[in-house]
């Protein structure tokens, strides 16, 4: 990792930096905006909306075309990177805190690291494997025995949460070659068109059914979640990931708690009690640990 980050320009540690920033947004936003929007919706609109901008951005660049052959890759790619990351934390995010899914979400390079060895694309190291076991230690603990029950709602968004960090990981752990291939714009533009017709069944049904009116707050909350941990957070890693090796991207993403804790903290007015602190701690460590580049 020492030597990830002594051989990358500044201005990639920015990007990255930026990029998370972002993303750590989603929680905070994300449950303000469930007050009253469906889960379902969310992620329909964030696709829709995001596909719509970045192909606008990528027609008028002329790089709105991508080879056939790759398709099937880019779908698979569009599902773990943006169907199910979003699916699965929108409606876990709407069972449990936004500090306890931010907390769980950062085992997205524990889910990298793993992916790159099960693919054998990195050896698995002992230090990886530790910081793997760690970080899982930790997110046990955060979630609590007495929470450890299939009927539990908070265990139920829990897991969605976590299954939305492992979809992620491995999303990172394959892009790559995409990643090399294309403009990220462009990437982003074909990803997010090919996620549309996987989240329109959910999010269709979600507004079919729900009985809330749509007032302005709700627009400004729907605009706030195309823009900001949308086009602006997966434009930042896309960049990101086309300048920088893959395990420095996930590394960043155990900065998100920070960011989204204190959002979590000033506007939601949840509470971080010591567990919660020593359980982050823990699994910031095991990500730490988990994260590092070969030697």
């Amino acid at each position: 990792m020492l030597a990830a980050l002594s051989g990358t320009p500044l201005s990639v540690h920015l990007i990255l930096l930026a990029g998370q920033v972002c993303f750590a947004s989603l929680p905070v936003a994300g449950r303000l905006a469930l007050v009253g929007i469906p889960a379902g919706v969310i992620p329909l609109v964030r696709t829709v909306g995001a596909a719509l901008v970045f192909s606008a951005i990528a027609y008028r660049r002329g790089a709105l075309r991508i080879d056939r052959r790759d398709l099937p890759f880019l779908v698979l790619c569009a599902l773990l990177g943006n169907v199910l990351n979003q699916e699965l934390f929108i409606h876990g995010l709407a069972r449990t805190t936004a500090t306890n899914a931010v907390v769980i979400g950062a085992t997205i390079p524990v889910f990298t690291a793993l992916a790159v060895i099960v693919l054998r694309k990195e050896s698995a190291q002992p230090l990886r494997l530790l910081g793997i076991a760690v970080a899982f230690g930790g997110v046990a603990a955060l979630v609590g025995a007495e929470d450890l029950s299939l009927s539990s709602e908070h265990f139920a968004g829990s897991l969605m949460v976590l299954l939305n960090a492992l979809s992620y990981g491995v999303y990172l752990a394959i892009v790559r070659p995409l990643a090399e291939k294309y403009d990220p714009i462009t990437l982003l533009a074909f990803m997010f068109t090919a996620g549309i017709p996987m989240v329109a069944p959910l999010g269709i049904h979600a507004f079919a059914t729900t009985s809330h009116v749509f007032d302005l707050g709700d627009v400004g909350f729907l605009a706030f979640l195309i823009a900001v941990p949308t086009v602006g957070a997966y434009t930042f890693v896309q960049i990101g990931l086309q300048r920088a090796q893959a395990s420095l991207v996930a590394a960043y993403i155990y900065l998100q708690p920070v960011f989204a804790t204190v959002g979590a903290v000033l506007l939601l007015d949840e509470h971080v009690g010591p567990r919660t602190l020593v359980c982050g701690g823990v699994v910031l460590a095991g990500v730490w640990l988990a994260a590092q580049s070969r030697r």
